[in-house]
């Protein structure tokens, strides 16, 4: 998160420390499977599939989901159909958030989204001032956001990053 951390322990409990202002470093009793920290909130993915938030955003739809992701304001679920949901109180992250299209992981920067769909390719949707929602062309393997940027793992094994200050360190 902005200035906490959360980690999944291993018997599946959430446990949380630095700032907790909001309540975002005092997660709920239960397991999870996944937690995702954004600026002042922590969202975890219940075993049952559901999702719970704390601190700054309460609301969760009431709905199952396979993967969770949450940055600055903005958390975004995966639903078991492969379609996905977006809330929080990012005013640009869900304006063309793809209601058809089916994604098989997600990702969310600042105020920014992007999925994987299930054919290999990236879409990306909300804030692009840096041209962070202006997905490549290609197939990827897997892909991740931050700030007011995206990366993503081609097929080929080679990485892919677009937006702002997209810095590529090759590795040995």
């Amino acid at each position: 998160g902005e200035n906490h951390t959360c980690g999944l322990r291993t018997d599946g409990t959430a446990t949380c420390w630095g700032n907790n202002d909001g309540g975002q470093a005092d997660p709920p009793s239960g397991k999870f499977t996944a937690i995702a920290a954004g600026e002042n909130h922590t969202c975890g993915l219940r075993t049952d599939g559901t999702a719970t938030c704390w601190g700054a955003i309460g609301y969760v739809p009431d709905r199952q989901f396979t993967a969770i992701t949450s940055s600055g304001h903005l958390v975004c679920g995966l639903h078991l159909s492969g379609a996905v949901s977006c809330w929080g109180g990012c005013f640009y992250c869900g304006l063309s958030e793809p209601a058809s299209e089916r994604f098989t992981a997600i990702t969310t920067g600042s105020e920014h989204s992007c999925g994987l769909r299930t054919d290999g390719t990236v879409r990306c949707w909300g804030h692009n001032d840096h041209g962070q929602a202006d997905a490549p062309s290609g197939q990827f393997t897997a892909i991740t956001a931050g700030g007011s940027y995206s990366c993503g793992l081609r097929t080929d094994g080679a990485i892919t990053c677009w937006g702002d200050r997209p810095i590529i360190v090759a590795a040995d």
